[in-house]
């Protein structure tokens, strides 16, 4: 997740592990361009809504939570139909940001092959 909101910019990721755990880490950085590292744990990001996407299911709706900055939002694709079927598919696309703040923001997701 890359978010630009009106206080600030949030990079977060989130990672499935074999084991059904999620391993997470984020940044913050201020206008000013100082940055705020986050470990594992204190990003939150769950899936709201899945779309088919050529026969995936695609979650395409999320609620991203940084709560050290009092971020809870929810972001959704633009174009949920943002499919890449390059050699490593993946899903790309703009994302509209809404909830305690807002922005705009982008969303990469892979392994929903």
């Amino acid at each position: 997740f890359s978010l630009s909101l009106e206080d600030g910019k949030l990079m977060g990721f989130r990672l499935r592990q074999t084991d059904g755990s999620y391993y997470t880490s984020a940044t913050w950085i201020d206008p000013n361009g100082s940055a705020t590292s986050y470990a594992n744990g204190a990003f939150e990001a769950d899936p709201v809504a899945i779309s088919d996407v050529g026969g995936r299911d695609v979650p395409t709706t999320w609620n991203v939570r940084l709560p050290d900055r009092g971020v809870d939002v929810e972001v959704t694709a633009i174009n949920p139909q943002a499919w890449m079927d390059t050699s490593v598919p993946y899903w790309e696309g703009p994302i509209i940001v809404l909830g305690s703040h807002t922005g705009r923001g982008y969303l990469e997701m892979t392994g929903y092959d």
